[in-house]
């Protein structure tokens, strides 16, 4: 009767699971122009839209985030003054360079120089950090560059220069780049000069105050088209070969997420004849479709249960429900809650059957929770249930194992083999005592005669 009641409460989960509701994963809900799209959440890691996010591409200037990370984690004091060199301005000839207005001789911050790369996008600014950084030697400090994205777990990177201009073997992926910028974002500094709009650079030995404007129109209220109100940051680039880029970080009502576009082309969206950066577009829709359509939410709690396992060496029962270890709430479209996903156990991580006893909360197996055929996160198994041990059967199943076992198996014919020995040296003694004795007799009889 326990075994029909187990199978029945098994096929019923089975019946419940196939009729979930089923919904668009986030990828179909969104729509872009650009070639390489990614969202991902900052609090929870939850990748939200993935557009092209593991192919290799030119990131144009989004490269200088890298050149700011080592700039800002290798040189002790941002105030230090350096002065720029002929010899990295010339670098930059025949290049149409994106610049500052930077002069050979120019006695300036490495702050400063942070802030004419980052805000302005200035090129030369970063040959003038890679080669300070790099100790005067700028292929070295790319070197640095390879070095800090490998150890990041950067599988797909790989900088041929700090500034981000074209060139065979500069690449990277939207993925990469998500790893390097959150690690970017730990970083105060880099924090508060990628959400400057407008910066003003103090006078040098070789100029007066310069401004300079952020070429990051997301953050800036003036281009209506681009600006929107909850992003903060990043960097953009653009080159022939990387189309338009930007990667920003918005925050609202306690969520945050990452956006990165490449690739995006320029063209004119809204009809008024000009020209409009798709990236910063199809960055800006990214974020709100996150924000209007996302909710953390609990999607699996203790009560449900996942499936049901035998257990032996137990008279009172003969099986027990696995459930979810705790509640496990995750970003999901809103309207949905745990009846909206499946809770789909994991095979080769979840055993077929138990020993008693159980111990109720007992980790025993493993489920991937999956929304609109998609794994959106993971959860131990543990028993709903307390189940004690038979002792008879526990001692006959030991009584088993230690029969049943190859330690067992291979001490039991190393005694049949010590034995069988012990039995042949016996007889042959045996038999050799025999013989002495024979020969005695015989010896005796002769002397006799």
């Amino acid at each position: 009767m326990k075994r029909v009641a187990s199978i029945m409460l098994t096929a019923v989960i089975l019946i419940c699971s196939l009729v979930l509701p089923s919904s668009a994963s986030y990828n179909s809900s969104l729509d872009t122009s650009a070639d390489i799209a990614f969202l991902v959440s900052l609090d929870d890691g939850t990748v939200i839209f993935d557009k092209n996010a593991d192919k290799r591409a030119a990131p144009a200037s989004l490269t200088k985030i890298v050149t700011a990370i080592l700039t800002i984690e290798n040189c002790a004091d941002l105030d230090t003054v350096i002065t720029i060199k002929q010899s990295s301005m010339d670098s930059l000839k025949g290049t149409d360079s994106s610049t500052a207005g930077l002069k050979a001789g120019e006695e300036i911050s490495v702050k400063n120089l942070l802030y004419c790369m980052l805000v302005k996008s200035a090129n030369e600014a970063a040959v003038v950090l890679a080669d300070y950084i790099g100790g005067g030697d700028i292929d070295a400090f790319v070197g640095m560059m390879n070095d800090f994205a490998s150890k990041l777990g950067c599988e797909n990177t790989h900088f041929m220069n700090p500034h981000g201009l074209d060139a065979d073997g500069h690449y990277t992926t939207a993925r990469d780049l998500a790893k390097i910028t959150e690690h970017a974002l730990t970083l105060p500094i880099f924090t508060e000069i990628v959400n400057t709009v407008t910066y003003t650079l103090p006078a040098t030995n070789k100029s007066g105050e310069r401004n300079l404007l952020s070429t990051n129109w997301m953050i800036n209220p003036n281009f209506k088209t681009y600006y929107y109100p909850y992003a903060q940051g990043i960097k953009t680039g653009t080159t022939s070969k990387a189309g338009h880029c930007v990667i920003s970080k918005a925050s609202k009502d306690g969520y945050n997420y990452l956006g990165i576009i490449m690739n995006a082309p320029k063209q004119d969206v809204n009809g008024d004849g000009n020209p409009d950066n798709c990236a910063f577009l199809e960055c800006k829709k990214m974020f709100k479709w996150a924000f209007d359509n996302l909710k953390l939410t609990k999607i699996a709690d203790p009560s449900q249960i996942a499936t049901v396992i035998d257990v032996k060496l137990s008279w009172s029962m003969d099986h027990v429900r696995l459930v979810p270890e705790k509640d496990v709430t995750a970003l999901v479209p809103t309207g949905t809650d745990s009846t909206s996903v499946m809770l789909e156990v994991i095979p080769e991580e979840t055993p077929s059957f138990v020993n008693a006893p159980v111990k109720k909360g007992e980790v025993i197996g493993k489920a991937r929770i999956m929304y609109a055929e998609q794994e959106i996160a993971t959860v131990n198994l543990v028993a709903a249930e307390d189940i004690k041990v038979n002792p008879f059967k526990w001692v006959l199943h030991g009584i088993k194992v230690v029969f049943t076992s190859v330690v067992f198996r291979v001490i039991f014919i190393l005694a049949v083999i010590i034995l069988g020995i012990y039995i042949f040296s016996v007889i042959r003694r045996n038999q050799n005592k025999k013989r002495r004795r024979k020969t005695k007799v015989i010896k005796n009889f002769r002397n006799i005669k």
